[in-house]
């Protein structure tokens, strides 16, 4: 009997340890801090990395006293594998890693460098102090640079800028700064206590070093933002060898797709037959943080990884000719699905090393229709997948490709689409440049002409968030000039 009671007491010790511990970790979890309200100004290079959008990793790094290099990961995963040669300690539900003499320099005394740092929930950060400033880099292409005066930064040098010969332009009346470089130009906005420089890669740096630019009040036959044909920026892309990005480049010339780094080195080339379909996407199909760059053209999908080699499986070759390619990642949870329309109206779907996915039934477009812009959207718990045909029809799919809503709203098919989204699909709107060159704004359910539409003439436009304030800007790109709206379409400074 004693035996017993002794077994009883011990297994109920036992369980109440279990429960302790996993109490412990679930209230550590949920109460887990931002590192980057803490962190000193000694780790003067911040980098946050939304792999894992539910655990995502914050990098501090800098010098100490005596030059030598210092780091720390912050990690919200507790039970995460410590790397050999690393020690750790427990921080408010978190846990950071390092070298013991890193660690040993983490106090709670934020300074500077945290009170430039502005993160957005999902968007890749960089903040780093420089001779000059600070400069938060944002994976959606946005620069934040804060200084005293007016500098044209050293890293838009390293990305292939140069000065203006002559700075008489309209642009320079326009924008803070104007620099062209060697595949598009980048522009600056002075926001008080801050400039913003923004690449855009479809005004021509020939065109702007002619200075064959024009005002507002001239013809609409004399637009500075005319596409350079010769070179064009697919996207960008991580390079997990040298822990950089990489720009995917389009040389018409050449017939050459390209990653070059941050130093303007080619990484890896590839020649292609003809022009890329859409955008160059980041994937990791083996869900290992080694990244492979997604891209199309009229008869092939690639995918490449940092070797310049082609993943198994690829190129996917559709003779019917492709017309929209996109890669989605429903959940981002690293689960891919290559989205591939085709000129005989098709639709197709692949994943991992080039298989089809099972349960797909997208149904076949007929009259010599074919789906143009695929765009993966997210009204509450519901995924849409956006079908902007040739016909400026629109289909509203499941992740099964069936029709999951119905609309008659008609977008010309030109340019890219951009959303607004409310609580319903429904109430939910499309925004698109017509034929004219305006901006028109429908809601899905009824095409009524909302919001921004006929306000502005644009030759492009963004909805994104332009200050991190969480709610986002229609951001109009016109003859040279950016203007931004929102959400209550009043034009405002960003």
């Amino acid at each position: 009997m004693r035996q017993l009671l002794i077994l009883a007491i011990t297994l109920a010790l036992a369980y109440l340890s279990v429960v302790a511990y996993f109490s412990v970790k679930m209230v550590d979890s949920f109460d887990a801090e931002d590192p980057t309200n803490y962190a000193p100004d000694i780790f003067t290079s911040w980098t946050i990395d939304y792999s894992d959008p539910s655990l995502p990793q914050t990098v501090f790094s800098g010098l100490d006293a005596d030059g030598s290099a210092v780091s720390i990961t912050h990690s919200y995963n507790i039970d995460v594998k410590i790397p050999e040669g690393l020690s750790f300690i427990e921080w408010r539900g978190g846990i950071l890693i390092g070298t013991p003499e890193s660690i040993a320099l983490w106090k709670e005394s934020p300074g500077q460098m945290a009170s430039h740092w502005k993160s957005e929930a999902g968007i890749n950060s960089r903040l780093f102090k420089s001779d000059l400033g600070y400069v938060l880099e944002k994976a959606n292409n946005e620069i934040v640079v804060w200084e005293e005066e007016l500098r044209i930064p050293k890293y838009i040098f390293d990305r292939g800028g140069f000065e203006l010969a002559n700075d008489s332009s309209e642009l320079a009346f326009k924008y803070d700064a104007v620099v062209p470089a060697e595949n598009g130009t980048f522009f600056a906005l002075n926001l008080g206590d801050r400039y913003a420089w923004v690449f855009n890669n479809q005004i021509s740096s020939v065109s702007l070093s002619n200075q064959d630019l024009a005002s507002d009040d001239e013809g609409e036959s004399d637009q500075i933002n005319a596409i350079d044909s010769s070179a064009g920026v697919l996207g960008i892309v991580r390079n997990h060898r040298t822990n950089s990005d990489m720009d995917i480049l389009y040389d018409a010339e050449r017939s050459v797709v390209e990653a070059v780094d941050e130093a303007g080195d080619v990484v890896w080339s590839k020649q292609i037959e003809s022009s890329p379909v859409g955008k160059a996407f980041e994937v990791d199909i083996y869900v290992n943080n080694k990244y492979q760059t997604a891209f199309a053209t009229a008869d092939r999908v690639y995918l490449i990884d940092v070797k310049g080699n082609s993943v198994k499986g690829y190129p996917i070759k559709k003779s019917e000719g492709i017309t929209g390619f996109s890669v989605v990642d429903y959940d981002k949870k690293r689960k891919y699905r290559f989205l591939i329309a085709t000129a005989d109206g098709r639709m197709f779907n692949y994943k991992g090393e080039g298989v089809k996915t099972s349960g797909w039934n997208f149904a076949k477009l007929g009259g010599g229709v074919s789906v143009e812009h695929i765009v993966h959207i997210r009204v509450g718990s519901k995924d849409y997948v956006y079908a902007g045909c040739s016909d400026s029809s629109v289909l509203l799919l499941k992740r099964s490709g069936g029709i999951r809503a119905s609309t008659s709203v008609q977008v010309d098919p030109q340019y890219a689409p951009g959303f607004r989204l409310s609580n319903s699909i429904g109430k939910s709107t499309v925004l698109f440049v017509d034929a004219d060159g305006w901006l028109r704004e429908y809601t899905f359910s009824d095409t009524r002409e909302v919001g921004m539409s006929g306000l502005v003439r644009a030759d492009r436009f963004e909805v994104i968030d332009v200050n991190s304030d969480g709610k986002q800007e229609v951001v109009v790109h016109h003859n040279g000039k950016s203007t931004f709206w929102n959400s209550r379409n009043e034009q405002v400074n960003p």
